[in-house]
């Protein structure tokens, strides 16, 4: 039987990223909302962004790992492996970003729309990592509880063995991405509107690369707590910066009005 305990931290897992990104776009368009609207439109295109990049980028990985040679060549160090992988995976999320800023800002440019791209890309993460595996592992919780689950005893053992604790972490960790990516589109927007296309594409290549690489050789050369740990700190710290950041923006802009 999967516990009461456990059921809960599905579906607080699943609910309170999805709360926090809902309440950052309505933070946004409230400020907007005197200028222009299309906030949703924004959160659409950032939301394709992630998936469709996702896809890409999980693709390239099969190809790379097919490589025999260039597997071989980079496999025995490690740093090396880290980067290169790391450095493919930063390219996709600037490619989705930049694809979604690029769309938002066709027929009106406007840096609310383009920083809501950010919270519609950290949605797709929150999609892709926890609302699909944990809404599934919900699903399947209560056919096994009633049972009548048809799965496999693999699957049964793996929600059986999930801890709560593990889902909040799950779920914290996609709340300080959601805010981490919109602080990068906030950024990555501010130059892109400013014509400066190389620190546009830059910003989200830079933060997503240290934050690979950080969680890689973390990972590698520190205990598994300490290591546990250390992620969550960059990314608590990156989301201060991105909260601090935004803020201000919406400040001025409401002065300014």
């Amino acid at each position: 039987m999967v516990s009461t305990g456990q059921m809960v931290g599905m579906a607080v897992a699943i609910l309170m990223p999805v709360l926090v990104a809902v309440f950052l776009g309505v933070v946004i368009g409230r400020h907007s909302r005197k200028i222009e609207t299309g906030m949703l439109g924004a959160v659409a295109y950032g939301f394709l962004g992630f998936l469709w990049q996702q896809l890409f980028y999980l693709v390239m990985i099969v190809v790379l790992t097919n490589f025999g040679w260039l597997r071989n060549a980079i496999g025995s160090y490690y740093v090396i492996s880290a980067f290169v992988y790391g450095l493919v995976c930063s390219v996709f999320v600037a490619l989705g970003l930049y694809w979604g800023i690029y769309l938002t800002n066709q027929k009106q440019r406007s840096l609310f729309r383009s920083t809501t791209i950010g919270v519609g890309f950290g949605l797709g993460n929150i999609a892709w990592n926890i609302v699909a595996p944990y809404g599934m592992s919900l699903y399947y919780s209560i056919q096994i509880n009633a049972g009548s689950f048809a799965g496999s005893a693999e699957t049964k053992a793996s929600i059986l063995a999930t801890a709560s604790s593990t889902m909040y972490l799950d779920s914290l960790k996609c709340i300080l991405f959601l805010i981490v990516y919109m602080g990068v589109a906030h950024l990555m927007s501010k130059y892109y509107l400013e014509g400066n296309k190389i620190y546009a594409w830059g910003v989200p290549v830079v933060v997503q690369l240290f934050i690979s690489l950080t969680n890689a050789l973390i990972k590698q050369y520190l205990p598994e707590i300490a290591a546990k740990i250390g992620i969550y700190v960059v990314l608590a710290l990156l989301s201060a910066a991105s909260v601090w950041m935004v803020w201000n923006w919406l400040k001025e802009s409401r002065v300014s009005k």
